[in-house]
């Protein structure tokens, strides 16, 4: 669901999950957090909060992220 539909049940398909995948290992090392981390969990769960609000695009991931 990389397009601008959004989720009504919030699932996330294979696509989705490899794209905030993407954004959060990006995230990561630039700012060098270790998985695992309380930093790491608190990253996915907000990346995971603005994909349920229907933000599915990486560019708008990434700076609502970063």
């Amino acid at each position: 669901m990389t397009n601008s539909e959004k989720s009504p049940s919030g699932i996330a398909y294979p696509d989705d999950l490899a794209l905030l995948k993407r954004v959060y290992d990006r995230i990561c090392e630039e700012r060098g957090i270790r998985a695992g981390s309380s930093e790491a969990e608190q990253l996915a769960t907000r990346a995971m909060d603005l994909f349920g609000m229907g933000i599915f695009e990486e560019d708008a991931l990434y700076k609502n992220l970063a």
